[in-house]
């Protein structure tokens, strides 16, 4: 592992934690799923990544206890257990084509949970605007800490807030359920995320927003495109000269059996400037 990813704390870390996680699972099952979770993360990973980038990789794996739940073999209903008598003698019989079937199928769900685990997250489009025309015609567009930033006045108690185009580039459909439990939108907590149900990218040409009727849990097919419209109440106190933005998203999304969270990273940070009006917190 010299001179890898492997050896950045975080990763020690977290692979520390999926072995505590997956002892619950078959020995070869979990040891499969390590491996190719080990190399995922090896090929994603630059040998110099910071702690950001590092952070953001493993929030889109899931968490390790999260990941060995979803992996974990259904628990068998106690009815389907036969009681024991002390006087039946059970007949020992060598596996038949019944056992073969089981094993193969315990293989191809391993190989199932590991193709869903290391499947592309989600990517940021090519279109995006404010959602409310008063915003978009106050919008400012200028560089904030070396990167691009559109910023708009805040308007207190009112709802707010920007659309975007996202891409699949896995061959999973991949679901957003909504926005992570952390996530909070520059204006406020009360996120609501919102995705169409068009492929932008064929039909509408990426950038129409208006027409479309956005709602969740909201399903990106492989290699498709979809606006996803993310809207909050702005309550953030801001005093004058003072800004709130945010430049990534974290969302939670199911793909097959398995729901993580992703982050998407924004081209441009989305901010509020002050000062606030009436009542904020």
């Amino acid at each position: 592992m010299s001179g890898t990813a492997l050896e950045h704390p975080l990763v020690r870390d977290y692979l520390h934690e999926l072995d505590a996680a997956f002892a619950v699972l078959p020995p070869g099952r979990a040891r499969e799923l390590t491996e190719q979770i080990t190399a995922h993360l090896d090929d994603a990973l630059p040998a110099d990544a910071g702690d950001q980038e590092v952070a953001a990789a493993l929030q889109r794996l899931g968490s390790p206890a999260d990941l060995a739940a979803e992996a974990a073999p259904p628990p068998v209903p106690a009815a389907a257990v036969a009681p024991v008598s002390h006087r039946r003698r059970f007949r020992l019989r060598r596996p038949g084509w019944r056992g073969g079937v089981v094993i193969a199928a315990v293989a191809v769900g391993a190989g199932y949970g590991i193709a869903v685990v290391t499947a592309a997250p989600i990517q940021l489009g090519d279109a995006s605007a404010w959602w409310y025309a008063q915003d978009s015609a106050r919008a400012v567009s200028a560089q904030a800490d070396g990167r691009q930033q559109t910023t708009v006045p805040i308007r207190s108690g009112q709802q707010q807030g920007f659309v975007i185009t996202v891409y699949n580039p896995s061959d999973w459909t991949q679901t957003v359920l909504g926005p992570a439990a952390d996530f909070t939108g520059p204006g406020g907590p009360d996120v609501q995320i919102g995705v169409a149900g068009w492929n932008l990218s064929i039909e509408l040409g990426g950038g129409v927003f208006r027409p479309l009727s956005y709602s969740l849990p909201g399903s990106i097919p492989p290699h498709q495109t979809r606006a996803l419209r993310v809207l909050w109440t702005s309550t953030t106190c801001l005093e004058k000269g003072s800004e709130q933005g945010i430049d990534q998203l974290s969302l939670r999304v199911r793909i097959g059996w398995l729901t993580r969270t992703e982050v998407v990273q924004l081209d441009q940070a989305w901010a509020l400037s002050g000062p606030s009006r009436g009542r904020c917190t």
